[in-house]
This record gives structure tokens, sequence and C-alpha cells, in this order.
């Protein structure tokens, strides 16, 4: 095995920096949009639908030296967040940090240094503020770490990249197939107008989580609230653990199951989630309970229901609160559907299931995948994996 030396990132990078610490000014037909931290998901730069725009006088005031060697970090609010540069028309706010690998270093090594445990915990550790965590650029520049020999880091960043490529491949599948599953219903529910509708509480159980914000604890189970909804399960990795106390208390009201379908209802209100974890140990905080679990062949015409653009923009209007918005359970329960026929249902669940079948296999498979890449990952950068005589 190679000899690894110690180095920082300011030692990896020709430029460190952060981006604008103030307010452009906006424009609704700008070309460029201005990202924070928050965009940053994924490993890529993610621009929004709120994401706020400027036009090119702002981008020529407050640009940077971003280049296909640009890694960005969120360095204010949420910390940690990794993507990278990819000629997207943007300025950056004071809560993304960019730098620009050498190019005697490997990029995908140094990008794959900031998404270890290390780092953030490096981060979490050396974060100031109470109310809102920042890391200066300082900071950032003195992270220290162990580093191979240019021939291995390509090595390693390979192995990585071949999961997280997996993973992205299986990511657009999913999004084919769900648009092919949404075009299916919209045709579907297409064809019943002129039924007459009820009220969707008519047809399921429609509940929603605590309104309290127990106390978190080390050990216990995950309190998942809106930002923790994915299209497919929910992310319990990031939320807040609450006792069992608790857990059973929050369930007596709103116990998830199997099958069931989540949606946000305060903040960004209309998130929907269908619940494929088996067993579920998570309780829910202001979100939405459809008990589709109770009616299995009617999940999907639900679920695909919840999404549709008719739903969206009705469930738009019954949005209540002027500071931060949200729906309240009675609208929800109060939402209008037709419902099908027997005949209709089943025609339906024998085109959809399939899709949403292999949906749930995909974003399965990409769970085992992350878990690899999470368990490799500390691994390889600590050199407790050696891969230097791997041929690649």
């Amino acid at each position: 095995m190679a000899e690894w030396t110690i180095t920082t990132l300011e030692a990896c990078t020709d430029i460190l920096g952060d981006g604008l610490h103030g307010t452009p000014i906006y424009s609704e037909n700008g070309e460029y949009a201005f990202v924070n931290g928050n965009n940053l998901v994924d490993g890529e730069i993610l621009i929004k639908k709120d994401t706020k725009k400027v036009d090119e006088s702002q981008y020529e005031k407050y640009k940077k030296s971003l280049s296909n060697r640009t890694i960005l970090v969120s360095i204010n609010g949420t910390l940690g967040n990794v993507g990278t540069y990819n000629s997207e028309k943007i300025i950056l706010g004071k809560s993304a940090c960019y730098f620009n690998v050498k190019n005697s270093v490997d990029k995908g090594f140094i990008y794959y240094v900031v998404s270890s445990p290390a780092f953030r915990q490096y981060l979490e550790s050396n974060a100031t503020g109470t109310t809102i965590k920042n890391i200066s650029l300082k900071q950032m520049r003195e992270y220290s770490f162990a580093m191979p020999s240019y021939d291995e880091q390509q090595r390693i960043s390979s192995i990585l990249k071949t999961i997280d490529r997996k993973i992205k491949g299986n990511k657009e599948i999913n999004k084919n197939l769900e648009q092919q599953a949404q075009m299916l219903f919209d045709n579907f529910y297409d064809s019943l107008s002129g039924q007459s509708c009820i009220l969707l509480s008519e047809m399921i159980d429609i509940r929603d989580g605590t309104h309290d914000s127990p106390k978190a604890t080390e050990h216990g189970y995950p309190l998942v609230t809106s930002k923790h909804l994915l299209p497919f399960g929910v992310d319990t990795l990031s939320a807040n653990i609450i006792s069992k106390a608790d857990y059973d208390k929050v369930n007596e009201r709103s116990k998830v199951n199997t099958g069931d379908i989540l949606i946000s209802m305060i903040g960004t209100v209309g998130l929907i989630s269908y619940v494929i974890d088996s067993p579920v140990e998570f309780a829910i905080k202001n979100v939405g309970l459809f008990k589709t679990s109770q009616h299995p062949s009617l999940d999907l015409y639900i679920l695909y229901y919840l999404k549709s653009k008719s739903t969206t923009q009705h469930i738009e209007k019954c949005l209540a609160g002027s500071t931060q918005k949200y729906i309240s359970l009675g609208e929800l329960r109060k939402l209008p559907i037709v419902v099908p026929s027997p005949d209709e249902l089943a025609a339906y669940n024998l085109v959809v299931r399939p899709i949403v079948s292999e949906i749930a296999l995909l974003v399965q498979e990409n769970r085992r995948l992350s878990n690899l890449r999470d368990t490799l990952l500390p691994k390889l950068m600590s050199g407790e994996l050696d891969v230097s005589d791997l041929d690649l």
C-alpha cells in the first residue's frame, strides 16, 4: 500500500470562497438562479420552482470563478450538503462555499472527502451559532485529511462513482415510470368525468400526526415531518429520535402502516409519500395520513389522485396562514373525488400496479446501494481498504 500524506482542503484547491452576503435584485424573467446551500442535493445543484432568479447585470456583478473543477458545500444553516458545478447559470448566496480543485488532485476524490462522515463530523464539531449553524471559510480551508497518490485517488473515486451512477440511473428510470403512472391515472380520471363526486373521507379514513413537539432522545424511534417525506418511503436518518413512550402516544392517534399515503400539511404543503417501508417504525408530526392500507385496491388510485395537477391546484386554494402556509385536516377530508366502479378500478390497477411495484423495487435497490457506498466510503477514504493494486 502506497504511503498516504496529511493535507488540507486549502492545499488541494486553487480558490476557496463563498457567495453573496446580501440580497441581489431579483428578476422574474431572470436567467440566473440565486443558489444557496439548500440547492445542493445528491451531488448536484437543484434549481427549484421557488428559487429566486436574477438578470445578467446582477450575474456580472456577483459572479464567481466557477468551472468544471468546482465543488460546492453548504456552510450556513444546513451544513454539509454537497454539489458539483456543471455550467448551470447561477450566482451564489453566502451559505454556499465553493472551491476549485487543483488539476494535480482528483476532483472525484475531493468530492468524496467532503461527502464523508469524518468531514460532516468536523462541520458539526466546529460550527458556531445556536439557531443557525455556520462554518467559516477559515475552518473549511483548515480541514485536514489523509490523501494517497493521484492514481489511488482515481481508483477510490472510481469505485464510489460506479455506485453513485447506478443510483442516479435508477432514479432516472423511476422518474420516467412515475410520469407513466401519472399519465395513466390522468387519462383514467378524465374518462370518469361526469360522474358524481364524494368526499375523500367517505372513501377512506384520514388523520394527521401529532402537533406536539416530543423531546428528542438518543434512543427510540424517528419522528417524521414534512421535510423527511420522499415520493416512496421516508428519510428516517435525518429525523429526530423520540422515546418509545412518546412514539406510542403519537401512534394512538396516527399509526402509519405499509401502503398508507402521507402528505405535508405545513410549510411546503402537498408533498406526497407512498409508504413502502416494512415494518413501519416511525411516528409523524404535522403530516396528513391517508389510511389506504385499509383499502388496498384504492391505494394507487388515491396516490395519483393526490399527485394530480387538479388536486394540487385545489389544495393550493384551501391553504390558510399568512407567514407559514398550512392545510387543515378538515380540508383534506373534504377533497372531492370520483368513485370508479369495481371493474373500472380493477382495470386501472392491472396496468398501474406493476409500474409502482417496479418503482418500489428500484427505490429499495437504491437504499441498498446507498448503504453499501456509505459503508465503503469511510474505509476507502481512510485507507483501511487498500485499492492500490486494483486495475480499474
